[in-house]
């Protein structure tokens, strides 16, 4: 099976049993999610060198400093992160606590871009 095989499957199940929780139990069925969530963040993470080894092959290939690389691997980072967080949140009705995650997660992506921007900003100087 696939690796997105067995991440759906574990899914799946976690929402057959999260909805089973959820009416006597709301609390462990948010951590339930939290779990599945969590398991397959591991999972997937156990696979990011491949992810990183293909990027700075390309990085090298086309002349790219791994520096130029690195804000952009660590804001899609921050954005899945975000997104997942804000909407554990959402599923325990917490809506507030989402709109924080979500925000948060856009000043963080915004701190890391700030060494790429640099770069670009040094770039068009150079230009002029």
């Amino acid at each position: 099976m696939t690796e997105l095989g067995k991440i759906a499957v574990l899914c799946l199940i976690g929402i057959v049993l999260a909805l089973l929780l959820q009416k006597n139990n709301p609390e462990l069925a948010i951590l339930l999610a939290l779990s599945v969530c969590g398991g397959v963040l591991l999972f997937g993470l156990s696979r990011i060198k491949d992810v990183f080894a293909v990027l700075e092959q390309m990085a090298q290939a086309g002349g790219l400093s791994a520096d130029l690389l690195e804000p952009l691997v660590k804001t899609v980072g921050i954005a899945l992160i975000t997104h997942t967080g804000a909407e554990l949140c959402r599923d325990a009705d917490q809506k507030a606590m989402a709109s924080v995650v979500e925000a948060a997660g856009a000043f963080s992506a915004i701190v890391v871009s700030i060494p790429l921007l640099g770069m670009v900003w040094e770039l068009l100087r150079g230009m002029l």
